[in-house]
Formats: C-alpha cells, sequence, structure tokens
C-alpha cells in the first residue's frame, strides 16, 4: 500500500517507510522551514474523522542523528490519514494529508 502525504504550512511531514501495509506502522519525520522551538503538538485523524494519534513532542523528530524519534501510529485501513503539527507557543504548523491506498 504505497502512502503519498500532501503537505502545507510552515512544518513538513515526510513518511519514513512507504510503501506500508495495513497493519504496518507507518513512521512519520517532519521538516520545519524555519527555526522550530518546541513544544509541538501533533494529532492525527483516520479516513473516518476520528484521531487516533495524540501528543505533545518535546522534540521534533527529524530523523537525523542524535534527533528524537518518529512519530508511529498504525494505517488500520486505506483512506486519508488527516496530520496536524503546531507549535504550543509559537505560529509555525503544518498540515498534511496521508493517502494510503491497497496495492
Amino acid at each position: 500500500m504505497p502512502v503519498t502525504v500532501d503537505n502545507s504550512g510552515d512544518i513538513e511531514a515526510i513518511c519514513q517507510n512507504s510503501p506500508a501495509s495495513v497493519g504496518d506502522p507507518v513512521r512519520l519525520v517532519f521538516r520545519a522551514h524555519e527555526e522550530a522551538t518546541p513544544p509541538f503538538n501533533v494529532k492525527i485523524r483516520s479516513p473516518g474523522g476520528k484521531v487516533i494519534f495524540e501528543r505533545v513532542l518535546r522534540e521534533l523528530p527529524t530523523g537525523e542523528p542524535q534527533s528524537a524519534p518518529a512519530v508511529e501510529f498504525s494505517a488500520s485501513g486505506p483512506g486519508e490519514y488527516r496530520l496536524e503539527i503546531k507549535q504550543l507557543y509559537g505560529k509555525q504548523r503544518g498540515d498534511a494529508v496521508l493517502h494510503v491506498k491497497l496495492d
């Protein structure tokens, strides 16, 4: 099941493990266009609109050495998973749509 990501905003989401299968973990890292000061709030909604992941991150996972671990969740089925990341005490934010499809 290939995973594609459509991004908008100041913080970009990147899927580390594409393609993934239903039930496999999806690992996400982030890239800020400007220096982003933590903490960050991350929220992921399933294709049905239910919040399946919500967490405050002390550090932005970038996928580089010494970075925080990637945000990981399980894609239980095909569809559009909506992701929102924003600074708790700043203006930077990012929105992404992960398109998960069956092969």
